[in-house]
């Protein structure tokens, strides 16, 4: 099978190339991935801007691919409040050319657009876990960009009779992301304070916030599985299932390195939490795929940690 990997130099991206040509799959890409995790000869590979409809059509002409993950997002919520236009036209615009481009090419393809569970925003004040039929009402146009996304290619795919699967994917972590998100925040402090890099002490905000983690790993797997399976099109949540608090996430971690780190609130990163628990129910696609969470969350969790103390050591 050829598969066409959008936004293939991204955390999640990276780890998909390099399952699928583990598992023998002819892979294009359209950005330039980490080396890490392959050579640039296992790839075909196109560096283009999604906004330029021509230029995705070409690619996809010399590409013929079979099936398109689509990753390829303005996915920063800070950048999505300062440049609203700018990541509704990636976001919304981007999809849909590239969804166009491989109905051109391949109507019988099959269209993966990965989404975000943001977008069912403060529906999740119910505090129950988040299934796929219930409202989405974001909150911020990052969400509110993937999910008017989601609705049109689900009407255009409906139109066109195009197989289009949307995953709405919770919080993930892994080696390799970069700062900014939970795990690879607290993992890098404490991994910068083993190395002498940084005084002793982590400073908070409010902790008290549950949230719906997976390791990089069981998201990837979920992925080729909605590759893989004949699913019905339609919306699937990539979830854990669970609400895990931001406190114990860090617990955790300070477990795992076994160093004597003081944990201050800081007044100024303290604010209430709006939406106490935010998971997703994830079992649609189990049902639909037989998808298997193997991570351990300790067990991830040390293998983030243990990612950041070799780069604070590099």
């Amino acid at each position: 099978m050829r598969v066409l990997i959008t936004g293939a130099n991204g955390f999640v991206g990276n780890y998909l190339v390099k399952r699928l040509l583990e598992k023998g799959y002819t892979v294009g890409i359209l950005e330039l991935a980490r080396r890490d995790f392959f050579t640039e000869k296992q790839v075909k590979q196109y560096i283009i801007d999604i906004l330029d409809c021509s230029a995705v059509q070409s690619c996809m002409i010399d590409f013929q691919p079979d099936s398109v993950i689509h990753l390829a997002a303005q996915s920063n919520v800070d950048v999505a409040w300062n440049k609203a236009a700018l990541t509704a036209s990636v976001n919304v615009v981007g999809t849909i050319n590239v969804m166009n481009a491989l109905n051109t090419v391949n109507p019988t393809g099959k269209f993966i657009n990965i989404g975000s569970g943001d977008e069912y925003g403060i529906t999740a004040k119910t505090n129950s876990l988040l299934n796929e039929g219930m409202p989405c009402l974001p909150q911020n146009p990052y969400a509110i960009s993937k999910f008017c996304a989601e609705q049109i290619i689900l009407k255009l795919g409906k139109k066109q009779k195009i197989k289009i699967i949307s995953t709405r994917s919770f919080n993930h972590f892994g080696p390799y992301q970069k700062r900014g998100f939970v795990v690879s925040d607290f993992s890098s402090q404490i991994a910068a304070i083993n190395k002498g890099m940084q005084r002793p002490v982590i400073t908070v905000g409010d902790l008290s916030a549950e949230r719906d983690f997976l390791y990089v790993e069981d998201v990837v797997d979920a992925y080729i599985k909605l590759l893989e399976q004949d699913v019905e099109p339609g919306i699937y949540n990539v979830a854990s299932g669970r609400a895990i608090s931001i406190k114990h996430i860090l617990d955790l971690l300070l477990k795992i390195s076994e160093s004597n780190i003081e944990v201050l609130v800081d007044e100024r990163k303290y604010r209430p939490v709006e939406i106490k628990s935010f998971a997703g129910d994830n079992s649609k696609i189990i049902m639909a795929t037989q998808w298997e969470i193997k991570g351990c969350l300790e067990d991830d969790l040390k293998t983030t940690l243990e990612y950041w103390y070799k780069v604070m050591g590099e």
